[in-house]
């Protein structure tokens, strides 16, 4: 388990705008300002996620500026993303040479024929191994992976005279220290997301692929129950409303201070910069217990249909690779890339996401994650 990392507010940098030079009124922008937007479209890259967008646009921008090709992002808004591609693609209209796919749906796109197999593995022997296993299908790297969604555990500092060492740690020190007169949660989760309820049931779960589109989930029934018994125990502590909840309502209650713990994903934590608080990989249920969290990983597949592979292929490895330090200040996701740079609480992100288990890459995973959450709402 990470130690406790403590975040305090980010101070505000003010960026001056550069005055023009005298004589250049109303003159046009210089002619390589403008290139990239009077080009053809070489590449079309296909997302379904908008924080990506002010990245994407840097990205497309600095590869035109050197290698002349123009890439050009389009967001898509769809139920069924990948029937999207395939039905596009199958029709030769429109379709993407490469595009930003979730690990998670990384079968289906095999499978639909749509995803060629990455040459450039070599250029992730540095990033974290598990955006590695995330991208790999039968053996061979399919993804390019950009980066990753992890459960961590935050918490107001001052409260907690040490590192909280497990929920039922936290349980015992609140009946004996009174929180403020402005807490009003002990601990929140979005309980309708089984990303963040697997926490509670993880270490009793093991996903187990045996044949392309079919996975068995194995269960510890013994550990299972016991993880099941605990969290009904604990419920009571705290008060939480599943009506109500999501990431949001969490994150602008733990901003305001009304609460005091909370499961977050990575990819949150930079909405909280300017507060003061810590974070660390999710704590034990209880002294017997452990909990195991869960993560995914966004990562560029080049369609195996795309009439530019090599260059879609090198544009992918080029965002992925290339740009990974300004990912993070431009998006709010971490690179699969630990930054040479990187504060305490990105290094504890990236180490939840190494010790986390992979949301399963099967198609038929789905069934898990909504009988866990039909299974969490029994209790409520």
């Amino acid at each position: 388990m990470a130690g406790v990392v403590s975040k305090q507010p980010v101070k505000e940098t003010i960026f001056p705008l550069q005055a023009e030079e005298p004589g250049t009124e109303g003159k046009q922008p210089d002619v390589k300002t403008d290139a990239y937007d009077l080009t053809d479209t070489d590449l079309t890259v296909w997302y379904e996620d908008p924080s990506y967008e002010d990245f994407f646009e840097y990205a497309a921008r600095q590869y035109f500026e050197q290698t002349g090709v123009k890439a050009a992002f389009k967001c898509q808004d769809t139920l069924d993303y990948i029937g999207m591609i395939y039905d596009n693609t199958m029709q030769g209209e429109d379709y993407p040479d490469v595009y930003l796919l979730n690990g998670d749906e990384l079968e289906e796109a095999y499978l639909y024929g749509l995803a060629m197999e990455n040459e450039d593995g070599g250029s992730y022997e540095g990033a974290s191994q598990k955006s590695v296993k995330a991208s790999t299908y039968e053996d061979n790297m399919i993804g390019y992976p950009l980066s990753y969604d992890a459960n961590v555990f935050v918490y107001q500092n001052g409260y907690f005279e040490n590192q909280p060492e497990s929920l039922q740690a936290i349980i015992d020190y609140s009946n004996e220290n009174e929180p403020g007169e402005n807490v009003e949660y002990l601990l929140e989760w979005d309980v309708n997301d089984a990303f963040y309820d697997f926490p509670f049931v993880g270490n009793s779960v093991t996903f187990e692929k045996t044949a392309p589109e079919t996975m068995n989930v194995a269960y510890d029934e013994d550990l299972y129950q016991k993880d099941l018994e605990y969290f009904e125990t604990i419920l009571g502590s705290f008060s939480l409303d599943i009506n109500s909840v999501s990431m949001d309502s969490i994150l602008e209650h733990f901003k305001s201070g009304k609460t005091l713990c909370a499961f977050v994903n990575t990819d949150s934590l930079q909405k909280l910069d300017d507060i003061s608080y810590s974070v660390m990989e999710i704590p034990a249920l209880n002294e017997e217990l452990p909990s195991i969290g869960c993560a995914s990983t966004d990562m560029f597949v080049v369609n195996d249909f795309s009439k530019n592979t090599d260059q879609a292929a090198d544009f992918a490895d080029f965002v992925t690779v290339r740009l990974t330090d300004r990912l993070h200040d431009m998006s709010g996701h971490y690179s699969v890339f630990l930054s040479q740079t990187a504060d305490d609480a990105e290094k504890t992100a990236y180490q939840a996401y190494e010790d986390a288990v992979l949301l399963p890459d099967s198609q038929d995973a789905k069934d898990f994650w909504v009988g866990l959450k039909e299974k969490i709402a029994e209790y409520f």
